[in-house]
């Protein structure tokens, strides 16, 4: 490493009240899902921290733990239940070995859990219920209020004894505490509602309760600086709330959005990155106090413009370290252009989570799989180098190349085209995701940099070139085929390459994904009237919330787009087109068609495999290749071959 450091602001140590943290770089509190249910801390959160606290990051936060049962919602942990202390000093041991501080964040769900987990009417400050969650719940009594500050700090004083190093009370994009200082969730009329102070009230005491109990240990909020919700409050707003909250909190940490703007909670690929950073450096000039920013931060640069800029003191990341845990090392040895960027998908994070799935991540498949995939494991230096051919240089196959090249094995790469990428390449001009183009620009700086990658580009490789390379090892990844299904019909690529005559186009959504309705917002933007036919139960069904809205902010209420969902086309007769609804079971025509296009149906480019199979023993096949799915199948496909070939 130089030393001079590209980056030296976001290096410096700073002190949170007594506690030094080594950097500015803070792993944001985020739901994993990983907590058991009995709402346990695991394991698989300690593998899950610790890699973040190898991977450089000088201040970690553990989300969302419960106070009070009343709160509990689930794949969050509880805070308030002795039997997890254990599990916390755990984890805590293993961030403090790699000299990373580790605070906890406190919530309970207020009108966002249900009664169904409780085994009680949900709380909240008024009997308003969330929209998403739609269960009305129980207005607060003061009794109520009073409660909720002593459980609030009972729970703090409880988990200063599992080793973390601070506390932090969420007032958030989603929680009690939010729910109390929002416009629109809070209607009391008492000494908790009314006006700004009355709504802050309760956080406020809450805090004091908070810093009785602790000491002199740092005590922070999680505050949302704009709801972005029509009649809630901005910026403006939370500035006061932050004045409110420093008489006591150590420090600010930025929040945004809600679960019912939740486009911004977690801002696609297409909201500019640092978009939230001129808000923030109005909390810190405002308060005076520490402010830990966020708001879309990818890349080191960004993150020291905005400490050189004073907009902030601290740098919040929770996807950007979700897609690379090693952002902070790799950015401290003047390596920037080797993280593994987040391409703001939301597919593998918030899309899982809004199932209540263990989250992971597109571009980082070992994401809460550290104990079987972590870095460690994943790079582990190869025993005996062997060779291994690689065919096909699209997502799976770039990824196995750059697995198995890092594990000091000769690696050689067949790409019949003049450029890697493969389905990157055309999936990244469809409208709205432009953004996946990061697969690609992080594996082939990679490869471009590994010394055993053999790269040839322009080269079909068949059975014979394959068999004359001697090969110990090869793997196949010659993704798929889109395909129309009817002669007559186009696919994305004749979209994408030859665009579309006709006026009036159908689009049949197979698999209701980004394909799809990208394909619908590129009919759109050329002044196509398009009907959306997808057999999903409704249009844009398998894309996840964030990105849904994302688009539909964008084509919803075009009087040229129609929404045909749960229909499946059933044929063509001159410009005439069936439909037929599948759960309804009634059919439907629309007339005066120019164009079809097919999207979401790909047939597997497996002839080689299947040719080769029967004719060396180590032949292993992954991505579209193997079966047609997404990105991200295709990048955990690599990374699973560690497991399915021996001796590797």
């Amino acid at each position: 490493m130089s030393e001079t450091l590209m980056f030296p602001k976001l290096f410096d140590p700073i002190k949170i009240r007594n506690v030094e943290i080594k950097n500015r770089i803070v792993f944001l509190p985020h739901a994993t899902v990983y907590p058991d249910q009995k709402f346990m801390h695991t394991i698989r959160e300690t593998y899950y921290y610790e890699e973040r606290a190898k991977g450089g990051a000088g201040l970690i936060v553990l989300p969302s733990q419960v106070v009070q049962p009343s709160g509990v919602f689930p794949g969050l942990g509880i805070g308030y239940s002795k039997e997890n202390i254990d599990n916390y000093k755990r984890t805590n041991a293993k961030v403090h070995a790699q000299g990373a501080k580790m605070f906890v964040q406190l919530t309970h769900m207020g009108n966002q859990t249900k009664s169904v987990e409780t085994f009680q009417p949900t709380l909240a400050p008024s009997n308003i219920p969330d929209l998403t969650v739609g269960e009305i719940p129980h207005q607060m009594s003061i009794e109520d209020i009073k409660e909720m500050i002593k459980a609030f700090a009972d729970c703090a004083e409880l988990l200063m004894t599992a080793d973390f190093d601070g506390v932090e009370v969420k007032v958030g994009h989603d929680g009690i505490l939010g729910q109390f200082v929002s416009l629109l969730k809070n209607k009391r009329e008492d000494e908790y509602g009314g006006n700004t102070f009355n709504r802050a009230r309760v956080v406020l005491e809450i805090l004091e309760a908070i810093r009785e109990r602790i000491g002199d240990v740092p005590l922070g909020v999680r505050l949302g600086i704009n709801r972005y919700l029509e009649g809630d409050y901005g910026v403006d707003e939370a500035v006061e709330y932050a004045k409110i909250f420093s008489k006591v909190a150590d420090y600010i940490s930025t929040d945004t959005g809600t679960w019912e703007s939740i486009d911004m909670l977690v801002p696609s690929m297409n909201i500019p990155q640092g978009f939230l950073l001129e808000d923030v450096n109005k909390i810190k000039k405002a308060t005076g106090k520490i402010v830990i920013g966020n708001g879309r931060i990818v890349w080191p640069a960004t993150a020291e413009e905005a400490l050189e800029k004073g907009y902030l003191d601290m740098v919040g990341m929770a996807r950007a370290q979700i897609a690379d845990p090693y952002w902070a090392k790799k950015a401290y040895e003047n390596r920037p252009d080797e993280i593994r960027g987040c391409i703001g998908c939301n597919q593998k994070c918030m899309g899982r989570l809004l199932l209540n799935l263990p989250i992971s991540c597109v571009q980082n498949p070992t994401s809460g799989n550290e104990e079987e995939y972590g870095e460690d494991i994943l790079y582990k230096k190869a025993e005996m180098k062997q060779k291994i051919v690689v065919v096909g240089g699209g997502p799976a196959g770039m990824k196995a190349s750059e697995i198995f090249a890092r594990r000091g094995h000769e690696v050689v790469l067949f790409e019949k085209e003049n450029t890697l990428g493969g389905r990157v390449n055309w999936e990244s001009r469809i409208p709205g995701r432009r953004g996946v183009s990061g697969v690609s620009r992080y594996l082939i700086h990679m490869l471009e940099k590994l010394e055993n990658v053999d790269i040839r580009l322009g080269v079909e490789a068949d059975v014979d070139t394959i068999i004359n390379e001697k090969p110990d090892i090869v793997i196949i990844a010659t993704g798929a085929i889109p395909t129309s299904t009817q002669e007559r019909y186009l696919n994305p690529l004749d979209v994408l390459n030859n665009g579309v005559e006709g006026n009036n186009v159908i689009i049949f959504d197979n698999d209701s994904t980004t394909e799809g309705m990208g394909l619908v917002e590129w009919m759109l933007k050329n002044d196509k009237n398009v009907y959306w036919v997808t057999p999903g139960f409704f249009n844009g069904q398998n894309i996840t919330a964030p990105i849904l809205i994302d688009y539909f902010k964008r084509i919803g209420g075009n009087p040229k787009l129609h929404l045909k969902p749960m229909s499946v086309l059933t044929h063509i007769e001159g410009k005439e087109a069936g439909l037929f609804n599948i759960y309804y079971n009634l059919p439907d025509k629309i007339e005066n068609i120019d164009d079809v296009v097919v999207a979401g149906v790909k047939i597997a480019n497996d002839s080689l495999y299947t040719s080769l199979k029967s004719r060396l023993d180590e032949v292993y096949i992954i991505g579209d290749a193997a079966a047609p799915r997404d990105i991200a199948s295709a990048l955990q496909d690599a990374v699973g071959l560690i497991k399915r070939i021996p001796k590797i």
